[in-house]
């Protein structure tokens, strides 16, 4: 029975990590709070599980046997509903999860009554087996059918998703299986079927399986560099627990043997952790570094960090292929320029007025040339922030000159709507340039090839707000609070980089930047600049 009780522990101490985890972000994703809310439930289960297992007397393990069988109502639900966000079902399965929780709430109104669990008898090496009511099997199939098909939804979104997303859904598939599997193990004994709950530590594969993908797959959008003193911290108090757990009921059997109760028992045992706790403390360290995270966390950490810079440096090369193309055009017509004076300036070289001319507009067109290709420089390479007296609008009509092209490609109109009071503020010009490049470039593969962008500016007390505004498809509301971390993207391919960036250059300017969005009309961008 120890085991059985232990397992319950085990289980309790993994669902109450995952659950932690996931609430990490429990405020911004309902993904994360649903699973959070899930694992409250599976953890509360497991606790009740192992008291039940441990209570002396029959009054006791009743109470436990009914409280744990009221946790056990949600479980299904709640995995269903978590399930349908992670694979993004939501939309139609939406009258499903009311129901289903509606059948949940139903059973677990009715865990005081004899209809669920109507008492407790022995069974096998049980002392306190909980007896089942005339609709536990109601129970048991209502379980099997929501876990069932919420699993078939898990493989289906792993079968049919990609990339780093098939590895965030690959392990929550597999251990929700065993998991699921290892705790059905509990029903048989109800029905005086001879098969031992021997599964139930399977239990615990599941939340293990969700800690991995959330660690090392960003699954649920858990963006951590772990670092030692977090996963160490929470390895060590676990095997800890589990220790404990075990000192505590090994002196239960030992005084059941024995006849006596042993205060030295317990500080032999408190000793030997102790003694041991440094060595079992490395070998952790040891194991995590190389199976769980594939390196030191010194190496983990400068991998992070140099692959946040390669993404960085990827995201403001694309921007300057973006500029390039539109420079390539801005470059023409001054080249065309020198090219006719050029040709003409053999035969006209005598005439002082067109040597002259030739002069002036050939310097000026080279200087033209040379300004644009310094603006390049100064855009692709990354410099601290040299703020200076700038016009707004000549920044947003630079970029916009350097997009014409594009605009014309994809057949999309620009209409400016310009306040121009007061355009100066104090800006550092291609800082800014980049930010405006990346919120158009946005716009445009919003728009699909056709559209209008409206670029609206004015000025509000001490502020100067600029509105990028376009008739594209529009952000999902799910997806808002969130556009603007790094590495968050719904594009395929997406660096998710681009607009973090944007954000990075607002608030270095002390400033800030808000969204509106409506699916399939459109979302504005308002930015906020000091005067």
């Amino acid at each position: 029975m120890w085991f059985f009780a232990l397992s319950g522990f085990i289980n309790f101490l993994v669902f109450l990590t995952a659950g932690l985890l996931a609430g990490i972000k429990y405020k911004k994703e309902s993904v994360n709070r649903v699973y959070s809310i899930f694992s409250f439930f599976v953890a509360v289960w497991s606790l009740c599980y192992f008291f039940w297992l441990i209570s002396p007397v029959e009054k006791s393990a009743l109470f436990w046997a009914k409280s744990l069988n009221a946790m056990t109502m949600y479980i299904p639900a709640a995995f269903f509903h978590f399930v349908d966000y992670l694979t993004n079902e939501k939309l139609t399965k939406k009258r499903a999860i009311t129901l289903a929780y509606l059948v949940s709430t139903i059973l677990f109104i009715l865990i005081p009554t004899p209809l669920i669990v109507r008492g407790v008898f022995k069974q096998m090496f049980f002392e306190f087996w909980p007896a089942p009511g005339p609709l536990y099997v109601f129970y048991i199939g209502y379980f099997s059918l929501v876990v069932g098909y919420s699993i078939l939804l898990l493989f289906r979104g792993y079968k049919q998703a990609k990339g780093q997303r098939r590895d965030q859904l690959r392990y929550p598939f597999f251990g929700s299986f065993i998991g699921f599997i290892g705790g059905a193990t509990n029903f048989p004994l109800f029905y005086n079927i001879p098969i031992p709950p021997y599964g139930n530590i399977l239990v615990s594969v599941g939340g293990l399986s969700f800690i991995y993908a959330m660690l090392r797959h960003r699954l649920l959008n858990i963006e951590l560099v772990v670092r030692k003193s977090l996963i160490y911290s929470i390895l060590i108090a676990f095997i800890t627990s589990v220790y404990l757990v075990v000192v505590l009921l090994a002196e239960r059997i030992f005084q059941g043997l024995i006849g006596y109760k042993s205060i030295i028992v317990s500080l032999s045992a408190a000793f030997l952790i102790a003694l041991f706790f440094i060595p079992l403390r490395n070998k952790i360290q040891h194991f995590v570094d190389k199976y769980f995270f594939k390196g030191t966390q010194e190496a983990l950490s400068r991998e992070n960090e140099r692959l946040m810079l390669e993404l960085q440096r990827s995201e403001r090369l694309k921007a300057v292929a973006t500029l390039a193309v539109g420079m390539a055009h801005e470059i023409k017509n001054p080249l065309s320029s020198i090219k006719t004076f050029t040709e003409y300036l053999p035969q006209k070289f005598q005439d002082a007025d067109y040597r002259e001319k030739f002069t002036r507009i050939v310097g000026n067109e080279v200087d033209k040339i040379n300004k644009i290709v310094q603006d390049l420089l100064d855009f692709a390479k990354p410099k601290p922030l040299e703020l200076k007296q700038a016009d707004i609008h000549k920044i947003i009509d630079d970029t916009l000159a350097l997009l014409s092209s594009n605009f014309i490609k994809n057949k999309i109109e620009v209409k400016r709507n310009y306040d121009f009071s007061n355009p100066k503020i104090a800006a550092d010009p291609n800082k800014l340039k980049q930010a405006i490049l990346n919120l158009l470039l946005n716009s445009m593969e919003a728009m699909e090839k056709q559209g209008i962008i409206t670029i609206l500016t004015k000025q509000e007390d001490n502020y100067l707000i600029v509105q990028i505004k376009d008739t594209g498809k529009g952000i999902q509301e799910k997806d808002i609070p969130y556009i603007f971390d790094p590495f968050y993207s719904t594009k395929v391919g997406g660096t998710g980089l681009g607009l973090s960036i944007v954000h990075g250059i607002i608030e270095e300017h002390k400033g800030t930047i808000e969204v509106e969005t409506k699916a399939k009309q459109g979302t504005i961008f308002t930015i906020k600049l000091p005067v």
